[in-house]
């Protein structure tokens, strides 16, 4: 049995390229052809002949056969061209498997733990499928199954094991009356044809079993590699530590699944060898003495508890050059990690020919860091691929779904709308054109009916004005495109049920009418490039599969969709899509399997945390922990040996090592990874007279570069903003209102009043305080109206509350808000009208009204009418005494008497200088004698009087005084408009602080 060994420190693939190069030669320039090399990824065999290459040198050559078994890990398997594999049935697609299983499972009741709708059908029969293919690959006995679950288990345990078999059974004889076979078997079959093939007849020229079973293997496999093992031309070379360690730590290590060498131990168990068996690989070169030891210091620090005498020992000196290259990169947050591994990676390119590369299974943080390598002007995307959901068409049609199944609401509706994919028949920009003009008047706010129709009548209330006729044109041209494209798919009800099938026949037809353009179908669109190729393979398998399940609610084709996107995965060309310039040739962001024998001048293995690398071990939702072993599955923990393997190997291997990870995760504080946990632990014992803190890992210095990325050495706080004072006179009108937002904030009425910079309202907005804070003076309005066109007078309490009803279901109604806030508001209006109608009768009984108006809008013209003064108050009442009495009504917090005084809320007494100006239409000009808040909650306490205090003729001249000279400063003057000249005077609205700059230079002026 020839079995070698490639030890960590070595790169993997250029050994091996030498070794074989030396065992066929080059003297016959066919013999290396007729080599077959057998590889566990495709893109190791890629990276192989480019090592061929690179050894060779300048010379020719015929390369070896290089064939990727990637079935040779539990992960996935390739299918081999064996004329025995004919007479195998065909396997089963793995999309109509995956809709039979879930058909099955959904039969489960969901009061024993099954399924309440189909996307979580979907989910449980992925996970049983993967069961399926582990129990296959594993070898597992199929008649153990019914021994698993003792009568002391738990009764979902009972359940869930009885309705397993029944599934199980029920898929056998599906399988059976379709003629298939199940994917697991038939890649077990396939290794097992092919070890039979070459024993049966071992090839004449050299066969080369390399790098497969770093973190263990299937038995199939391990039977497979015994059989290479064995031939006379053939060997198996392995990936090892290059340590000697004895028979007894090498049991140890067989038997602790964590550990990174678990896997291999078990494989040379299989194949009826020891650890002792490995000898040198004949290409092994001396190797750098750092990396060697680096190896060693990896190897040691990784032990089980058998091998822990190599802790009890302090060698500070014999560890110190194992550091030199290896560096801790311990980010605050995933965003400065990514920043910080960008510089790192873009750093090594001031090495000429040297080869970097991030290596993480942390999907996130390798979109992050390509985005940030495009700042210093390299792309670098993904090569581990995203899923189809993610892709540009497989989003777009995500969205499609979602958009009718929220009934159009805005949010996924813009998404939609505004999607690079989206065109409805017309020219883009065109479309765009009519989108934008629609979120603009028609979705900002609160949300429209549902529905199509919905969106059609709140656009024609939007444009109804006769001046928007050619924008409502515009508008409607996307609304009805809308309606063609979505035909068929433009809602999804409850029921009645549908058949799956045919709701995505009917998606993907809008889908493709939605992306047309003038002049390109909507097809050739969606599907283009390399990421769309697979989304259209996958969707091409997914009718026949989906006729397999049983019609569903269209409600629920959402989530399923979804569902159905989770598993595949295509190309990522995120960073390079519409760039000129191909990817940097000497940088990669690879995730573990891709990783796997590539060897890097810089390597940095990114997050390093606890259940992301390693991953959580999780038995999945069909076995527990002690049936998966009765029922001879491998550990959960298993899975984590195999990842510890990658990153041992990665560790070892480069010159250059940097350990990454963040403290924090989505907001969450994360755990380092117990292997770097270990490591830091293991250097902090070395210690000695020299040493006596011990040792340390480096720290990177790319966190301090990322900091000072940018950082400017000095941030002077920028002055307030001064604009001058507009010359347009459309500026010399103010309303009331606004006089104290003038006062208090100069900047903020310039830009609201003379830029007219207007914030958007959200979308999708929630009818909030505001909106009832209108709803009530618009019910107020209403029932003071209808009082003071009363025949006869005061109509008596009991009519008063009846009016003010039928007020508030009118102000309600075309508040047009959800039923939830109306029943929220209906009881407070309720309340609101037994107060006022309380008040009005006692005035009644006081000194009458005489005369109401309310909504009245006044103004009064200023400095020889260069200036005008605009209000609309709330309630003006002409007392029997012939003077006014002016209320305003306050949903939230009335100004103090104190504000009113000393000019901070001049509003009410302005109205009173207007009224006495008789500036109030319909009103003529009196005295007035009382100025009331009248604060309306609605609340426990639903209203209450506020009176201002003080004479109403003093507070109004001295308000107006005010206001004009503050007028003749900002709107005639040359006063600037300088932001928040009053420390201690708060603005109402703080709408426009980001644009004078506040947070920069309000702690430092206000100081």
């Amino acid at each position: 049995m020839k079995l070698y060994e490639i030890p960590a420190h070595l790169p993997f693939l250029p050994t091996l390229a030498e070794g074989v190069l030396g065992w066929v030669g080059l003297d016959d320039p066919l013999a290396l052809s007729r080599t077959t090399i057998l590889l566990p990824t495709r893109r190791a065999a890629l990276a192989l002949r480019e090592a061929f290459l690179r050894t060779a040198g300048n010379r020719t050559l015929l390369l070896p056969r290089m064939r990727a078994l990637t079935g040779l890990s539990t992960q996935e398997a390739d299918e081999l061209s064996l004329p025995v594999l004919l007479d195998l049935p065909p396997a089963v697609d793995p999309a109509r498997r995956q809709a039979v299983l879930t058909d099955l499972v959904m039969r489960l009741p969901s009061r024993f733990g099954g399924p309440n709708t189909p996307e979580q059908a979907w989910t449980l029969a992925a996970a049983l499928a993967e069961l399926m293919d582990e129990t296959a690959l594993e070898g597992c006995d199929d008649c153990l199954l019914a021994s698993l679950v003792p009568d002391e288990f738990a009764a979902h345990w009972q359940v869930t094991h009885t309705f397993l078999r029944g599934v199980l059974d029920a898929w056998g004889a599906w399988l059976a009356e379709q003629g298939l076979m199940d994917i697991g078997p038939r890649r077990v079959a396939a290794l097992e044809a092919q070890a039979e093939a070459w024993k049966r007849e071992p090839p004449a020229d050299p066969v080369i079993a390399a790098g497969i079973g770093a973190g263990g293997t299937i038995p199939a496999a391990a039977a497979l590699l015994k059989v290479v093992a064995r031939l006379p031309q053939g060997c198996v070379v392995l990936h090892g530590p290059g340590e000697v360690k004895s028979a007894e730590l090498w049991a140890a290590i067989g038997e602790s699944p964590t550990h990174p060498l678990s896997g291999q131990v078990r494989l040379l168990s299989a194949m009826d060898a020891t650890p002792g068996d490995l000898r040198p690989w004949p290409g092994n070169g001396t190797g750098q003495a750092p990396l060697i030891r680096r190896a060693e210091l990896l190897s040691c620090s990784l032990r089980p508890a058998a091998g822990l005498d190599a802790w009890l020992t302090r060698r500070p000196a014999h560890w110190e050059p194992a550091l030199r290259g290896l560096s801790l990169l311990e980010a605050p947050d995933v965003q400065a990690e990514a920043v910080a591994i960008a510089l790192l990676l873009r750093e090594a390119l001031e090495h000429p020919g040297a080869r970097a590369a991030l290596i993480t299974p942390d999907r996130e943080l390798g979109r992050r860091v390509a985005a940030e390598l495009t700042r210093h002007g390299v792309l670098a995307d993904d090569s581990a691929g995203q899923p189809l959901g993610e892709t540009p068409t497989g989003a777009y049609l995500r969205l499609l779904a979602r958009t009718v199944g929220e009934d159009f609401a805005p949010v996924p509706l813009l998404s939609l709308l505004k999607h690079p994919l989206s065109a409805g028949g017309l020219a883009r920009a065109e479309w765009m054109e009519a989108v934008r003009l629609l979120e603009r008047r028609a979705l900002r706010g609160p949300r429209p009916a549902p529905g199509l129709a919905g969106l059609r009548a709140r656009v024609l209330e939007a444009f109804r004005r006769e001046k928007d006729a050619a924008l409502l044109a515009t508008v409607m041209r996307l609304i009805e495109a809308l309606e063609r494209c979505l035909d068929g798919f433009g809602s999804l009800p409850d029921s009645p049920a549908r058949p799956p099938a045919d709701l995505l026949d009917a998606h993907l037809t809008a889908a493709e009418a939605l992306a047309s353009t003038r002049d390109r179908p909507g097809g050739l669109r969606l599907y283009a490039g390399e990421e769309g190729e697979p989304l259209a393979v996958h969707l091409s398998q997914m009718p026949p599969a989906l006729r397999a399940l049983p019609p569903m609610s269209p409600a629920g084709w959402p989530a399923l969709f979804d569902a159905s996107l989770a598993g595949p995965s295509a190309p990522s060309v995120r960073i390079g899509r519409g760039r000129d310039h191909a990817e940097h040739p000497r940088i990669a962001i690879l995730g573990l399997l891709e990783a796997r024998l590539q060897d890097f001048d810089l390597a940095i293995l990114g997050s390093l945390e606890e259940g992301v690398w390693p991953q959580a071990t999780d038995p999945g939702p069909w076995l527990s922990r002690p049936m998966r072993t009765d029922f001879g599955l491998p550990e959960p923990e298993s899975r984590i040996g195999r990842v510890a393997a990658d990153f041992l190997l990665a560790a070892a291997s480069a010159p250059r090592v940097v350990l990454s990870w963040a403290r924090k995760r989505a907001g969450a504080p994360t755990v380092p990874s117990r292997w770097l946990t270990r490591l830091e632990t293991f250097l902090s014992g070395q210690r000695d007279a020299a040493h006596p803190r011990g040792l340390a890992l480096p720290r990177s210095p790319a966190l301090g570069w990322a900091a000072r990325l940018d950082m400017p050495e000095a941030v002077p706080p920028p002055p307030r903003p001064p604009p001058p004072p507009p010359a347009a006179a459309s500026s010399r009108e103010i309303s009331v209102t606004e006089v104290a937002d003038l006062m208090a904030d100069p900047y903020g009425y310039y830009a609201r009043r003379v830029l007219r910079l207007v914030p958007f309202d959200p979308l999708d907005a929630e009818v909030g305080a505001a909106d009832y804070g209108q709803m009530v003076h618009e019910a107020m309005a209403r029932w003071t109206r209808r009082l003071e066109t009363a025949p006869g007078g005061w109509p008596g309490a009991a009519t008063a509350l009846e009016w003010f009803e039928e007020a508030a279901e009118a102000a309600l109604e075309e508040a047009a808000a959800r039923p939830g806030l109306l029943a929220f508001w209906r009881p407070r209006l309720s309340r609101i009208g037994a107060f006022v109608v309380a008040q009005e009768e006692a005035m009644q009984r006081g000194q009458p009204v005489r005369t109401r108006h309310a909504e009245v809008p006044g103004h009064l013209d200023l400095a020889q009418g260069q200036l005008r003064l605009k209000v609309r108050a709330d309630r003006i009442d002409l007392l029997a005494d012939r003077t006014l009495s002016i209320i305003d009504y306050k949903t939230g917090m009335p100004p103090s008497n104190k504000e009113v005084q000393d000019g901070r809320a001049p509003q009410m007494p302005l109205e009173a200088a207007i009224a006495a100006a008789g500036g109030f239409q319909g009103v003529e000009p009196r005295p007035v004698s009382a100025l009331a808040h009248w604060r309306l909650t609605g609340g426990g306490t639903p209203g209450a009087v506020k009176p201002v205090a003080g004479e109403p003729e003093a507070l109004a001249a001295d308000a107006l005084d005010n206001t004009i000279a503050l007028l003749r400063d900002f709107l005639l003057g040359e006063r600037r408009f300088i932001a928040r000249p009053h420390p201690r005077r708060k603005p109402v609205r703080t709408d426009h602080d980001h644009l004078a700059r506040v947070a920069e230079w309000g702690n430092t002026d206000e100081a």
